[in-house]
């Protein structure tokens, strides 16, 4: 920090908002070296002291009966029931006893995780308790505030997860404030939720278990932004690193969220594998991930050809960088097919007699040419993008090639347009600076707060009191941070009578039945294709709150294409053609089969496609011509 400020000659006292994406929560519950989560201790209703133990019936291999469910956050011995007890409907049947609570405290270490059933219908008994385990000295963590939602399990998860992380997010977070407040950066700290909103530090140590996906959401927050700008209803986020790519999906400039999360939980196919991990009620960008990035290794098993899920990563790399990488590489097979240059505009020379070696070395294991190998390695990796992109388009309801696709990452440009055509689509949208876009989606993020309660009640109740009740609790975190709402968003999670599964739709200001059930039976349609002749039910109500922030612009170089070489290239389903490589350019047009380079990524531009710079310097590739 002290170095950037240093070369972009900026003032501490000028800064005046830092945001930071923290994959600190993640990496604490998968175990990494040297972070520890926190010792909890659960106390909840008696009777219920194993519900984190039972879970649910998923399984992760629901044929595999020797296999084992992730180890539950709280040990037996720190379990503990009390003789309380709320009904469904909120009615306080049993007083917690503070005398009872009392002679846990000998037995209660590290944070209290309080969860009592019942208590999003009626939170009087665990508020009682959290006091009483408060002034005995305990830090403590309500279930009621962390998530107001029914199903013990999930809100019971999603609280534990929290009283966890609490330790070690709150004290990186109080290091990462002091090192600002060392540097004279009184700004305030804004740290990227795993919705794409902005929290405050306080919020973020209050409820961490929101932190759990914090990197990935930047560039779909970006990609939703930017969609929005250029007057795009409906996109498709693709970014392609150099380890993963992910795909997530933008509509009406929002990125698509879901409200369930298994942190730490198996992940095929870009499908979370449900049962394998931690449940999280929080909202999360809906994105799915597979193992397909520059990075990811090519291999042999049995006579077949193999690709990932095992990446070089950054070092040693592709065989082609010559850092002492000797695996053949997706980054490798482009510089073979001609589809990248062999010094990029950063100064790194990449060496294709590495890259052939790599190959040969493969091709030889598969009785093949090593050119052919690495078609086949392009080949395999699209099929293998295109089904992580139908897990959050076809498995939604949605038609990929209705959307556009915004590709970014410093492979997404590279592999997105031929990723597009093989999946219908028409249209593809390159950011300028697509290679950082992730970093720089940030700083289009909005702060966000949201809020959530269970009503279980039908569509044609009047649920304004309800929507009412939880813009108060959302304004007043928002208030608490010293920021007011520009925006306030409602939404209802809803579902048929008997139904097992929820939709989430809008809700109108004030609260309308009919707008409810007819936003309902619309997405239900689009969705599933049928609707029912049944009773609307409001199962979860929801609100967010949202601060606007100050908006980032990055432009592209107001210049025209410049010719920088000639040669043959490799494409999709076309094979060898020969293709003209530009740099980087903000006006102007050029046909495809093409190569466009820049300082942080390439854009291939297929056979048959054009790709045409925009007013900002993006470029718009397009099926046919511009």
């Amino acid at each position: 920090m002290r170095e950037f400020l240093r070369k972009t000659q900026v003032e501490p006292e000028d800064v005046g908002i830092v945001v930071h994406a923290t994959t600190i929560a993640t990496n604490a519950l998968l175990g990494q070296e040297g972070l520890e989560l926190g010792e909890v201790s659960l106390v909840t209703t008696k009777g219920f002291e194993d519900i984190i133990e039972i879970a649910r019936q998923s399984r992760p291999a629901l044929y595999d009966f020797s296999g084992r469910r992730p180890k539950p956050l709280v040990p037996p011995e720190l379990r503990f029931g009390v003789e309380e007890r709320t009904s469904w409907d909120g009615r306080v049947l049993k007083e917690v006893d503070e005398g009872e609570l009392a002679s846990l405290a000998p037995k209660l270490r590290g944070t209290v995780a309080v969860c009592f059933l019942h208590s999003y219908s009626n939170p009087h008994n665990e508020a009682k308790a959290k006091d009483v385990l408060r002034n005995l000295g305990f830090e403590v963590v309500a279930s009621h505030e962390s998530v107001m939602e029914m199903r013990e399990y999930e809100r019971f998860s999603t609280t534990i997860i929290n009283a966890a992380l609490r330790p070690v997010v709150s004290s990186y977070l109080l290091k990462f404030r002091k090192g600002l407040d060392e540097l004279g950066i009184r700004a305030p700290l804004m740290v990227v939720a795993s919705s794409g909103g902005l929290v405050d530090e306080e919020e973020a140590k209050a409820r961490p278990g929101q932190l759990i996906e914090s990197g990935p959401a930047g560039g779909a927050v970006g990609a939703a932004a930017y969609a929005a700008e250029l007057g795009v209803e409906e996109a498709l986020a693709f970014d392609m690193g150099g380890t993963t790519a992910k795909a997530s999906v933008v509509v009406k400039g929002r990125p698509a969220l879901v409200h369930e999360y298994e942190v730490g939980g198996k992940v095929h196919a870009g499908r979370v594998v449900k049962g394998s991990g931690y449940p999280v009620r929080y909202p999360f960008v809906d994105v799915a991930e597979v193992s397909a990035g520059g990075g990811t290794v090519a291999w042999e098993e049995g006579g077949a050809l193999r690709v990932g899920p095992k990446s070089a990563g950054a070092d040693p790399g592709p065989a082609c960088y010559g850092r002492g990488g000797k695996q053949p590489t997706v980054t490798d097979a482009d510089l073979l097919l001609g589809r990248l240059p062999e010094e990029l505009p950063t100064g790194l020379k990449l060496r294709r007699d590495l890259a052939l070696e790599a190959y040969s070395e493969l091709a030889r294991r598969l009785s093949a040419e090593p050119l052919e190998v690495a078609a086949a390695v392009i080949e395999a990796i699209t099929e293998e993008m295109a089904r992580v992109v139908r897990v959050v388009t076809v498995e939604r309801g949605l038609d990929p090639s209705d959307l556009v696709m915004i590709a970014y990452g410093g492979m997404g440009p590279l592999h997105g347009p031929e990723l597009a055509e093989f999946l219908g689509m028409k249209e593809v949208l390159v950011p300028p600076g697509a290679g950082v876009f992730t970093a720089v989606g940030m700083l289009f993020a909005d702060a966000m707060y949201s809020t959530s309660k269970t009503v279980n009640a039908p569509a044609d109740e009047d649920l304004e009191p309800t929507y009412a009740e939880l813009e108060g609790v959302a304004v007043s975190r928002m208030k608490a941070a010293s920021m007011e709402p520009d925006e306030v968003l409602r939404t209802a999670e809803a579902r048929y009578e008997g139904q097992g599964w929820t939709v989430e739709v809008p809700v109108p200001r004030p609260y309308s039945p009919q707008a409810v059930k007819r936003a309902f039976e619309e997405e239900h349609e689009r969705r599933y294709g049928f609707t029912l002749d049944s009773e609307v039910i409001v199962e979860t109500a929801r609100v967010y709150t949202i601060h606007k922030s100050p908006k980032v612009r990055v432009k592209a170089p107001p210049t025209g294409p410049e010719l920088l070489w000639e040669g043959e290239a490799w494409f999709l389903k076309r094979g060898w053609e020969e293709a003209r490589a530009y740099a980087r350019f903000g006006k102007g047009e050029v046909e495809g089969p093409a190569i466009i380079v820049d300082y942080d990524s390439v854009t291939l531009v297929p056979p048959g496609w054009s790709a045409k710079a925009l007013e900002d310097g993006s470029l718009l590739l397009k099926k046919g011509s511009t």
